[in-house]
This record gives structure tokens, sequence and C-alpha cells, in this order.
């Protein structure tokens, strides 16, 4: 390694197993000790160039304050998941930002996600942790008083697309970009870019416990952590695809049949918001449906679905899968009915599996001329025939 290594932790995306995981790769007198600012400045200046490792919520731009140029990696996580985290973490540590409003006051996490006077810190935070700029000499003299004032600068500008365009272009010269929930794949592409040791364990450190599931949430509150995160779900879809990309140029070559590529013991994508790139991997077409079905008559549609994906897919909680449809008017393209009857998708379909499904569909109440778009949707994370996946069937019905 030519340049001493940093991983820029933000926060609740699995960084102190990683941490754990780095540490175990160098000498202990090679890892600089400080993971937040304050300890960083305790550490004598001209010392902090003899390290070969550095970890820590130290943002962007440390290189700056280290006087030698840094090799920089970091973790994603998805937006809502990590919000999820950050409140169950809030709620169980007493020294913690706001603990005791969230404790005492017993906070929903729709309370601390709205709560405009205290979410500074997670208003596209992700996205912060990239774009914002800090001068170190001024975080020397004041690291909380100053480093709070500049990243609540930020977080007011809210959804500002200009803040996502210059997380982007650092990020992309990132020696590594890993994904929370694609641990297992981060490590190993982790280990292949940094030639790390690549015998070990997932590890699996501070976990929060007893945390509420996407699939528990109210609408309204996913709705106002999307509200905030806007910038993290763009950032955090791009980057997934740059993980593929750059997963698949170790994996592809190393493939000796279809199987190793998608081994047995896949990610279970039922028990996550399955990322958009993996989405994307799933294929639909057609096969067979009635040409005309009456008015509120229920009848059957075949599709062919395919699993290219790196996950196991299935209608299991908590984040099911399904087969659903949507009613198109043929004419206009226009949606005559969105919210089709569910299809359980059971058994799960594997990586790299074909299955023929029948979906249990219902015509609509007016006759008229339709098309019959067959998807699959994730309950409470999206649906499929989004344009940038097109995961989906199309069937002209014409319905008297």
């Amino acid at each position: 390694m030519r340049t001493p290594l940093y991983y820029l932790h933000i926060t609740k995306t699995a960084g102190t197993s990683l941490t754990s995981f780095l540490d175990s790769q160098f000498d202990p007198d090679e890892i600089c000790p400080a993971h937040l600012l304050p300890a960083l400045f305790s550490l004598p200046k001209h010392e902090l160039p003899r390290y070969k490792l550095f970890r820590g919520h130290l943002w962007y731009g440390l290189n700056s304050y280290v006087g030698t140029d840094l090799t920089y990696m970091t973790m994603l996580r998805d937006p809502i998941e990590r919000v999820i985290s950050w409140y169950s973490h809030v709620r169980r540590e007493p020294g913690a930002y706001r603990h005791d409003r969230v404790f005492n006051e017993n906070w929903t996490l729709f309370d601390f996600v709205t709560d405009e006077a205290t979410n500074w810190d997670m208003i596209n935070a992700q996205t912060l942790f990239l774009a914002v700029d800090l001068d170190y000499d001024w975080l020397a003299r004041d690291p909380v008083g100053y480093g709070q004032a500049v990243v609540k600068e930020y977080a007011r500008r809210r959804n500002d697309r200009k803040l996502l365009d210059i997380a982007k272009t650092r990020l992309e010269k990132f020696a590594f970009v890993g994904l929370t929930e694609r641990m297992q794949d981060s490590l190993r592409l982790l280990c292949h870019t940094f030639r790390f040791d690549p015998r070990f364990e997932e590890p699996r450190l501070n976990a929060s416990n007893n945390r509420p599931s996407v699939g528990e949430l109210a609408a309204q509150t996913i709705a106002a952590i999307e509200q905030i995160t806007e910038l993290d779900r763009d950032l955090y879809d791009w980057a997934a695809k740059i993980f593929e990309e750059r997963l698949a140029r170790i994996t592809d070559p190393l493939a000796a049949s279809h199987r190793e590529r998608y081994p047995q013991n896949a990610a279970a994508g039922w028990l996550t918001p399955l990322p958009e790139v993996e989405r994307g991997l799933l294929r639909m077409r057609p096969v067979s449906a009635p040409a005309s079905a009456p008015a509120v008559s229920r009848f059957e549609a075949r599709v062919n679905l395919v699993n290219d994906s790196c996950f196991s897919i299935s209608g299991r909680p908590p984040y099911p899968i399904n087969l659903s449809y949507h009613w198109l008017n043929a004419g206009t393209g226009e949606v005559a009915v969105f919210d089709g009857d569910r299809t359980l998708l059971a058994p799960p379909l594997e990586p790299g599996e074909s299955v023929d499904k029948c979906v249990s569909v219902r015509a609509p109440d007016q006759p008229g001329k339709y098309l019959l778009r067959v998807t699959l949707v994730q309950e409470a994370v999206a649906w499929f025939d989004h344009q940038s996946t097109r995961v989906s069937a199309d069937f002209e019905v014409n319905v008297a």
C-alpha cells in the first residue's frame, strides 16, 4: 500500500465491525488511535504521517490535516435502515445527543425524525459526510462547536443536488466503497482491493437490538425519513452500481460455473430493502393471459421470472417481495388501477433460477381495452417496474 489507508466511518454503517477487521490487518503501532476529532487533535501532529491506518468519524479532507495523501474507503447503508439504527442507538446510549428527550419523553421514530430543532444530524447524513468542507485548523481549536455549526449550515440546504454531485465526485475516487447490506461481499472486495488476508469471519459488533423493522413502520414515518434522506437514497443507489461493477471484476473471472457465481447461501432479499441495482437484475417476460375477460372477473396470467441478482427473493416478511400488477388504458397509457392484488412469491427464487408463475388478477370495473402490466413489489419499499429496472410483463386484454 503506497499511501496510508483512511476508513471514513459514517455512523451506523457497520463501522465498528469493519474497524475490528481492519485493525487485524495492521500492527497496533501502525494504527492511529483516534476515532473522533477531539482525540485526533490531542495527538502530536508531526507524528500523524507515520500511521498506516486511520479510521473513524474524521470526515472528508483528513489528508489536509495529516499532511500526506490518504487512500480513502467507506461504507454506505440503506438510508431508512441507517436512520432506524441511529434512533435505536440514541435511545439506548445515555451519552448520545438528545438521548434524554428521546428516552424520557418516549419519542417515537417519527418524533425523532421530524423534530426540526434536533434532526440536523440525520438530514442526508451520508451525503454530508462526503460533501462538507471543513477547515481542520478551525476544527483543531473547536472541534465540536465549529464542526456542528458547519454541518448544520450544510443540513439547512436540505436536498440541494449540488451536494449530491460533490459527494459522487469524491466517492468515485475512493479505492473502496462497501455496502452494509452486503457485508460478506464487501469484505471479499475489500480483501481483493488491498490484498488483505482473505481468511475472515464476518464481524458483527455494536449491532442495535430490539430495533423496529421497516415493515413495522407507519407510512408517515417512512415518508418522513425519505423526506430528509432524498440525497442519501440517490447516493446509495448510485454507489450500489459501482459496488456491483467492482465486485463483478473479481467474481466473474473466478466463476467456474453458474452455481459458483450464485452460491446456495445467497443473501435473503426479504430481510432488507433490495438495492435498486439488484432489482434490475431480475427479468420477467409474458407467457400467457386471456385476450378478453368480463369486468370484475378473476383470471390468471402466467409470466416467466428469472433471478440474475445475488439475492434469494421471496414473499417472506419482514420485506416480502410479491407478484402484483397495474391496469393501464391501452390507448392513453393512463393508470386505471395501480395497486393490484398480490400473489405470494413462494417458494423462494434463488439466484440463477427461472420459474413460470401464475398471477391472480381481477379485471377492472369498467369495460374497455387495457394493458395488464404484471410486475413485482417489495412491500413498503418499491415497485419493480420503475423505469430504471423495468421488471414487468405486458398483456393486452379486452374487458367487456
